[in-house]
């Protein structure tokens, strides 16, 4: 998705309904760790919250050496659609710079019910080992 599109998708959901919170965000954040270790292009993961309505998540990886920024980013999209994401709505956006792979995401659970804003980095500068 577009960055003009994700943004204006993202400030829409965010007006029109509630950010999680509680058990339900907690439950999210270990969902983040527990998809984000299985997936064959990280080998290390941190998950926090933020505290923050624009990025409730913020999931920091370590990506397995040897892998392109694009393999990184399409791996990280990949457990973002099968894994993690709401079925109701989602919308992300893939960024790709020399050193880092970003993902930004939102999520919404049902119609009128909470969503899930998060950001998950790749830091490739720091991957150049393999585990």
């Amino acid at each position: 998705m577009e960055s003009s599109e994700f943004l204006a998708a993202k400030r829409r959901l965010m007006r029109e309904a509630s950010p999680s919170s509680g058990d339900d965000l907690d439950g999210m954040s270990m969902d983040f760790d527990a998809y984000l270790w299985h997936s064959p292009v990280v080998r290390e993961v941190k998950v926090r919250h933020t505290g923050d309505t624009n990025s409730l998540i913020v999931a920091t990886c370590v990506p397995v050496g040897g892998r392109s920024e694009a393999e990184i980013g399409a791996g990280l999209e990949q457990v973002w659609l099968q894994d993690l994401r709401y079925r109701y709505f989602e919308a992300h956006m893939v960024t790709l710079a020399e050193g880092r792979v970003q993902l930004d995401v939102i999520t919404q659970i049902a119609l009128n019910d909470f969503y899930v804003t998060a950001t998950i980095v790749a830091e490739t500068s720091k991957s150049h080992t393999a585990r």
